[in-house]
């Protein structure tokens, strides 16, 4: 096996050798950036598969099997058309529609809007959010500066002004939107109705139902959102942010968590409001 090893990396020409160390290179990213996003979505299976695959590889090395590389090749395609199919559109929001470009305009919402035309609109959900759950009315609302567009395409789209109102008429029991989830995006109401991903967590407690699972799952996918459930059974108003969750939340603590997610407050309030660092 350490002869092959040898003879895949020396035995050849320099050109060959480059291209090669590049071809293992490039493997290797490959196998963390597919960790990275299955890790994040909850997708260990395709990490476990990937792994045996190049355990099998690496046995197989041993044997003097012909054509051997051709089999090498095939399982390194197989299994990067996979993670392009499942990790795809995630790959492309990271790369052309998120980081970079919000945070290079992170100051873009308040400049468009004004700092009071944001803050009566934190108000509003939470006047909202506090009429819902004195009512054991459910809801699940979204605050993002970016979300996939088939999330959006899964709801009605509205592009409406931020009232109470309007929040509650969207979830008001028997309605055909009060089911999905609202979106608000650069200080309007862009989509009602929507449909989340959920997560795969099975150590969740039993009170959390759909709502909360789709709450976390949505912030797993989007670490950067942050999204607003009231219960339906209890009335409890929760928040939820890269996965993390917190609980009972009154008004001042609602505003709180509002003011961030809609950029009333700056980075450093991330490790404040939910114990992350900017960079996690």
């Amino acid at each position: 096996m350490l002869e092959y090893i040898y003879n895949f990396f020396a035995d050849v020409d320099i050109p060959t050798i480059v291209a090669r160390c590049l071809l293992a290179l490039i493997v290797a990213v490959f196998y963390f950036v597919a960790f990275y996003y299955a890790k994040k979505r909850n997708l260990e299976a395709i990490i476990y598969v990937l792994t045996t695959c190049l355990v099998v590889l690496f046995g197989l090395s041993f044997f003097d099997i012909p054509n051997f590389a051709f089999y090498v090749y095939f399982v390194l395609g197989f299994c990067a058309l996979a993670c392009i199919l499942f990790f795809g559109q995630d790959v492309q929001r990271d790369i052309f529609r998120r980081a970079w470009k919000r945070w290079f305009n992170k100051d873009m919402v308040t400049e468009e809007y004004g700092h009071e035309d944001i803050s009566k609109s934190v108000n509003e959900i939470i006047k909202a959010c506090q009429r819902l759950s004195k009512t054991d009315t459910g809801a699940l609302i979204l605050i993002c500066d970016d979300i996939s567009d088939h999330i959006l395409e899964s709801g009605t789209r509205l592009n409406s002004e931020v009232s109470a109102d309007l929040i509650e008429t969207l979830f008001f029991p028997k309605t055909p939107l009060h089911d999905g989830a609202v979106v608000i995006m650069a200080n309007k109401v862009v989509a009602a109705g929507c449909y989340l991903p959920l997560t795969q967590q099975t150590n969740l407690p039993r009170e959390f139902g759909t709502r909360h699972r789709a709450a976390i799952g949505v912030t797993e996918a989007f670490p950067t959102l942050t999204a607003i459930v009231v219960s339906e059974e209890t009335g409890i108003i929760s928040a939820v942010h890269d996965g993390k969750i917190q609980r009972y939340l009154d008004a001042d603590q609602l505003r709180k968590i509002l003011s961030y997610a809609m950029r009333l407050t700056d980075n450093s309030q991330l490790t404040s409001i939910w114990g992350l660092r900017e960079d996690e």
